[in-house]
């Protein structure tokens, strides 16, 4: 069996999310540590999706998928030849705000 993997890509929008989330936890606990932490989490939890795609949970929405990492949500969708970041969220938000319907 040929594994294909795919090429990530962030959104500008994903991009913003996780940035504000570093810039929080940057202030919230005076040092860049934890974001650290939280950008090699997303990082890893992306690569495993490089490798399989649809292991993780699907959403209301086609195409738009879920991975936990941590508190964290990744919400992504798939192409043939690329995955497409578009949020990271915080799942100790209100859960009014999630941005999948």
């Amino acid at each position: 069996m040929v594994q294909r993997t795919r090429k990530i890509v962030w959104t500008s929008f994903a991009r913003e999310s996780r940035s504000s989330i570093f810039s929080y936890w940057n202030k919230r606990n005076k040092s860049d540590n934890y974001s650290k932490k939280l950008n090699i989490l997303f990082q890893e939890s992306l690569k495993q999706l490089t490798y399989f795609p649809e292991s993780s949970i699907k959403s209301n929405n086609q195409n738009v998928r879920l991975k936990i990492a941590s508190h964290f949500e990744i919400i992504y969708s798939i192409s043939d030849t690329h995955i497409f970041v578009l949020d990271i969220w915080d799942t100790r938000q209100n859960p009014d705000n999630f941005p999948i319907k």
